[in-house]
């Protein structure tokens, strides 16, 4: 099968669902894979120099087709992209155009204008609750409504896509457990500790990727057990705008905290091993109840502890017996912690087979289930998932109070 495919982040930058997708399924399939190039503030000159340098090419597992973006243009982003995926399409021969909801990173392609080129199957992956005031919510209904298939990551978007397409399916993220399994029997947890400056009897507490609540209730957790004369370490390994105000909430306990930035996705195995639980604190709106759980998968194949606050829809379907919750609070997070410092679980051997099921192989097969069914008749609804069931027992929108469904 001939395949283009519009990922939702740059290739090759860490390991996104797209890398882990296209890696796997290049095996069988000849796959094309729209490129560009996204820099940090200190480095928007480079996007002129993409214009330049930026180039079609053969790369490791696919073909790269280039695009470009402009810093703050979401609307000329757009026009480009369209220009270079009609450009591309009409060249003719693919059998399906995958692509991700993420209009403000690659501009917006407006999937109805490719449905005279090819049959479409859009990676829902990321998206807020339709009832509320999302801001994306036209695009994404727009988006779902115009594949000829939408591929969920979560019970939550799954629920909703099939409002407007009832060829909807549940794939949610993966993880590479033997990679996670080979590295903790060849590293020890005290070697990992002492490599960024921790003594290893200190408690690691950690966030990596830096998704958690701008209220900070998790930081005010960590340094009222700091104050109890707890030995705690907060371990924050990526970027965010909230970093600043975190190392302001430690004053007078900065030995409770450790700030690491963003490594290389080949060196952040052992920051998972580092930890002595994982941490996911988060706020209770929908978007994050909609989301897959991947950094709480990595944990889990390290042989971690997660936390989760507060206790997320998707997460609780997963159901993985290594995940503890909290309400999203100082008082409570602190109390959780406290208690799995007393009292560490045990790890078992069942605790990661509950992970095989979401190892990545098996969710490529899942993903790829859905590209034939297209591919052999578009539109038509053909129920394969792996998962079965996947009927959530909380809604945030179980009616369809905004007549989406219309």
């Amino acid at each position: 099968m001939k395949i283009l495919w519009l990922p939702h982040g740059p290739l090759y930058r860490g390991r996104s669902r797209s890398d882990h997708l296209i890696e796997r399924l290049a095996a069988k399939h000849d796959i094309s894979v729209v490129s560009f190039r996204a820099h940090d503030r200190a480095h928007v000159w480079r996007y002129a120099a993409d214009l330049l340098t930026h180039r079609s090419r053969d790369a490791r597992f696919s073909r790269e087709v280039a695009t470009w973006r402009l810093p703050r243009a979401n609307a000329v982003n757009g026009r480009i992209l369209r220009a270079v995926l009609k450009r591309e399409l009409a060249r003719g021969g693919y059998d399906v155009f995958v692509a991700a909801a993420a209009p403000y990173v690659t501009g917006d392609p407006r999937l109805r204008e490719l449905r005279d080129y090819v049959p479409i199957v859009c990676d829902y992956l990321d998206g807020g609750d339709w009832a509320t005031k999302w801001p994306y919510t036209e695009f994404e209904r727009a988006y779902v409504r115009a594949a000829d298939a939408a591929v969920c990551v979560s019970r939550g978007l799954l629920r909703q896509a099939s409002l407007l397409n009832g060829n909807s399916h549940y794939v949610p993220n993966g993880v590479e457990l033997a990679r996670y399994d080979e590295f903790r029997r060849g590293h020890s947890v005290e070697a990992c500790k002492r490599s960024m400056g921790i003594d290893p009897d200190k408690f690691v507490v950690s966030i990596i990727g830096m998704t958690c609540s701008p209220s900070l209730y998790f930081a005010d957790a960590i340094v009222n057990l700091a104050r109890k004369g707890k030995k705690v370490v907060l371990l924050l390994v990526g970027e965010s705008p909230l970093l600043g105000r975190i190392a302001r909430r430690f004053a007078g306990h900065r030995d409770a905290l450790r700030i690491c930035g963003p490594v290389p996705y080949g060196e952040v195995m052992r920051y998972f091993l580092a930890s002595d639980v994982g941490l996911n604190a988060v706020d209770d709106i929908p978007y994050y109840h909609y989301q897959s759980p991947l950094k709480i998968f990595e944990y889990g194949a390290m042989r971690k502890p997660v936390l989760v606050s507060p206790k997320l829809d998707e997460v609780e379907h997963t159901a993985l017996p290594f995940v503890r919750c909290c309400e999203p609070t100082a008082e409570s997070v602190q109390n959780a912690i406290e208690a799995l410092m007393e009292a560490p679980p045990a790890f078992a051997d069942s605790m990661t087979k509950a992970l095989e099921k979401f190892e990545w192989s098996r969710i490529a097969d899942d993903f790829d289930a859905v590209l034939q069914g297209v591919r052999r008749s578009a539109g038509i609804t053909v129920k394969h998932s792996s998962f079965g069931s996947v009927e959530p027992s909380r809604s945030f929108a179980a009616r369809d109070p905004t007549g989406l469904a219309r």
